[in-house]
């Protein structure tokens, strides 16, 4: 089927499930008050970012292999910029035991991959030829890459698992990780010569990658305790960059939240976490608010997605807002797979991006761009700006829409 077929077909069946659906899909998602924006750093006010963590684990492959560049690396700057995206959110680490002699960066407590670390500085590098700045996660909470598990694990601890919660508590944890962030904020780039805490490539570092801590305490304060730990080792290694915790937005309770809204739309488990979003923001030492949106993966029945997502965007902006700082929706998505068409999922991308305008978000990034080579089942999320394509082509699913919301961008 040749891409002018696709569109055609696309049209048509946009056409087929009503105009009136979709725009009423797109409007309640839309459906957001309007508050003053509070910009992150540097950014226009909402601004659109990608999300490609990929790029460490590319750019270290290709340094290994003796390429004098990379081309995913290439490919994926170049586009987000074709995009208007203010910036990328990347992976910064790279602990995982399966990834040794390819790409991980540690790989034992304070032994590290020279030829890795190069592809990260690669990615720096780059970003700041690119005009693109980056938003770097320090660490996970789940396995891929390493992860919590794999710090539990170097500590010696009996039965490591997926986002332990001895990560957030045990002190000789707490000391690995620390001495890892200081190792890499120190670091030079050896491509420019830039340390890691002062490179302008750099908008941000987030402590961990979806910290939950299952576990710790219902106050949150256990993991309170943590941020403030960690984020003054980040503050004092990278005194110019900002620091978010990277977390999803989950709370201790509905206070302060639309909890008669909330109450009628599982899971009740989004604010009976073991880590508060009001309590984490309200840290002296966090500079932006970070929250991520999967509602199927969630469990938010489908007729609830489209306000769910409005809700969770609007009310935390507003609590961010109230501390003076500026909220990051780092992740959000619908699976191609999942419950939504394509249609539906436009319909919902175009109101959440219009909510997120509307209610002075900081920066919002979809999951997961995909360079051209990445097959359409990599990730539930992908999408992509393929070569030879028009924006709105249907294989490239919201291109288009990332373009439109990034010329809105500063335009409050």
């Amino acid at each position: 089927m040749t891409r002018r077929t696709q569109w055609i077909v696309f049209l048509v069946l946009l056409a087929a499930c009503g105009d009136g659906d979709l725009e009423q899909l797109e409007q309640e998602a839309a459906d957001c008050p309007e508050l003053p924006p509070v910009r992150l750093g540097a950014a226009p006010s909402t601004a659109v970012l990608l999300n490609a963590y990929y790029l460490q684990d590319e750019a270290a492959r290709d340094v290994r292999g003796g390429q004098a560049e990379s081309p995913v690396l290439e490919e994926t700057l170049a586009k987000a910029a074709a995009l208007g995206a203010w910036g990328v959110r990347i992976h910064g680490f790279n602990d995982g035991p399966d990834k040794q002699g390819v790409s991980t960066i540690q790989l034992a407590p304070g032994v590290y991959d020279e030829t890795s670390l190069r592809g990260l500085d690669r990615v720096l590098t780059r970003a700041a030829h690119h005009g693109v700045r980056l938003i770097v996660t320090l660490g996970n909470s789940w396995d891929a890459y390493g992860g919590a598990r794999q710090y539990v694990a170097w500590a010696g601890l009996p039965e490591p698992q997926e986002g332990d919660p001895r990560f957030f508590t045990h002190r000789e944890v707490i000391g690995l990780y620390k001495q890892h962030l200081v190792t890499l904020l120190s670091r030079v780039n050896a491509w420019d010569g830039i340390r890691y805490g002062e490179h302008p490539a750099v908008l941000g570092w987030e402590l961990l990658n979806e910290p939950r801590g299952a576990g710790l305490d219902r106050e949150g304060e256990a993991m309170r305790a943590w941020v403030d730990e960690l984020a003054a080792v980040v503050k004092a290694q990278a005194p110019g960059h900002l620091v978010g915790t990277g977390e999803e937005g989950f709370d201790v309770s509905r206070e302060g939240y639309d909890e008669a809204f909330w109450s009628g739309v599982p899971p009740a488990s989004l604010f009976e976490a073991s880590t508060s979003f009001r309590r984490n923001t309200a840290s002296p030492l966090i500079d932006f608010g970070s929250a991520h949106f999967y509602p199927e993966r969630w469990g938010i029945p489908s007729e609830a997605t489209a306000r769910s997502g409005a809700r969770w965007i609007s009310e935390h902006a507003a609590l961010a807002s109230q501390l003076g700082k500026p909220l990051f929706l780092g992740e959000f998505g619908l699976r191609n797979e999942g419950h939504f068409p394509l249609d539906e999922r436009r319909a919902l991308y175009r109101g959440w991006l219009r909510c997120a305008w509307r209610a002075g978000v900081g920066g919002i990034a979809p999951w997961m761009f995909a360079p051209d080579s990445r097959p359409e089942a990599w990730d539930d999320f992908t999408f992509y700006f393929r070569d030879g394509t028009a924006p709105e082509d249907p294989s490239n699913r919201y291109a288009d829409l990332l373009i439109e919301a990034a010329g809105r961008a500063g335009t409050r």
